[in-house]
């Protein structure tokens, strides 16, 4: 439930080590987070080809766009491209454009070995970048979705953490949830917070640590804007059976 769905692409160039580790890599980390890997692609050419002109990257993109997949997972930068020297921000547009164009996040597994001092200095602000654009599309996905709910005459208010635990257990945006969903998962949210709730060995103002850290892990890593506050919980179990009152 809410899980991310990933494809992920994998290249070694004739002279490099077998892609096998690579793939394990890419693996255990999916696995750590969440992800469901829903195809593998992997390629045998040199990182200096510009990826639009790799046939195998190509059928990657393709597969982005005609399916709903929501990251492209590759093992580290250099898999992804090795600019020529004095170019390594062409890598930075491309990578944007890819997301841009694809509606994808990018994520590098690992810790690049780079020689090459530019693209070392390209790799520490990526990792930078891609946080804050990470934050960025999801504000972004939130915001339109909201706006498409407003124009279909169906619930609209900012997402409260209903919203963000339907999004999550239906595989949606928060403006995609309706209100047969919002209404199943409000019953299923109070059900599961009631259960810590009535705890009485647990302080009602660690729940949503305690939630965080177990049931809804995967919810705070898909949406780290979503509602966490002991009022957020208060709210939920003292709710009726419409909607609770503001995010939290």
């Amino acid at each position: 439930m809410g899980i991310m769905k990933a494809v992920v692409y994998s290249r070694v160039s004739t002279e490099e080590q077998n892609p096998e580790s690579q793939l394990q890599d890419i693996i255990d980390y999916a696995s750590s987070r969440g992800y469901t890997i829903v195809k593998v692609f992997e390629e045998n050419i040199s990182g200096a080809t510009y990826p639009f002109e790799r046939p195998v990257f190509n059928q990657v993109l393709r597969f982005i766009r005609e399916h709903d997949v929501d990251l492209l997972l590759l093992h580290d930068i250099t898999r992804f491209y090795r600019p020529p020297p004095g170019s390594a921000f062409k890598a930075l547009g491309i990578m944007r454009r890819i997301m841009d164009e694809y509606n994808i996040l990018i994520e590098f597994v690992s810790e690049p070995e780079i020689e090459d001092p530019m693209l070392s200095e390209l790799w520490r602000f990526l990792k930078s970048w891609i946080s804050a654009y990470e934050r960025l599309q999801i504000s972004m996905r939130t915001k339109y979705g909201l706006l498409r709910i407003k124009r279909e005459g169906r619930l609209y208010h900012k997402p409260d953490i209903v919203y963000y635990y339907a999004s999550w257990l239906y595989d949606k945006d928060p403006g995609d949830v309706t209100r047969e969903e919002y209404m199943a998962a409000l019953k299923q949210l109070r059900n599961l917070v009631m259960k810590y709730w009535n705890d009485p060995s647990l302080k009602k103002t660690r729940i949503s640590e305690v939630l965080k850290r177990n049931e809804l892990k995967g919810l705070y890593t898909r949406f780290p804007r979503a509602p966490k506050s002991y009022l957020t919980f208060y709210r939920l179990v003292h709710s009726d059976d419409g909607k609770i009152k503001g995010g939290g």
